[in-house]
């Protein structure tokens, strides 16, 4: 969720403004609606902004207001450890399918992304790439 590339355009406006409804900040951010409520719910389910139901008319909707002005983050590396070697994906070599067809996009002027195919074959000992 912190890793959005709208999530630091997001605090600012957290930190900006008392309280935001999610079209609020949609429509500030440029984002869809969707985009934007469920970025909002993250946060409120972390604790991190508190959500009030307020009336508009006879539409009720979700105000959200920070409330934790700093954020730690921890992570357990020790997760990562597979103790199933023979199964494990870490030491799999992958690489392009020559003649694939990749093709390159830049979105919303952002960094360079690929996609292309890769095979991965598995042999009865380990795991290998494809080197077609």
């Amino acid at each position: 969720m912190l890793a959005k590339s709208f999530a630091r355009d997001f605090f600012r406006l957290l930190v900006t403004h008392r309280d935001i409804s999610s079209s609020e900040a949609a429509s500030r951010l440029d984002l869809h609606i969707r985009t934007a409520q469920d970025f909002l719910e993250g946060l409120h389910r972390e604790g991190i902004v508190s959500r009030e139901e307020v009336m508009e008319g006879k539409r009720p909707y979700y105000r959200y207001a920070l409330v934790r002005h700093t954020i730690q983050v921890d992570l357990d590396l020790r997760q990562l450890f597979d103790s199933d070697k023979e199964r494990s994906m870490v030491n799999v070599k992958i690489r392009e399918r020559k003649n694939n067809g990749a093709v390159f996009h830049a979105p919303n002027n952002q960094d360079l992304i690929s996609f292309g195919i890769v095979e991965i074959k598995e042999d009865l000992n380990n795991l290998v790439a494809n080197d077609d």
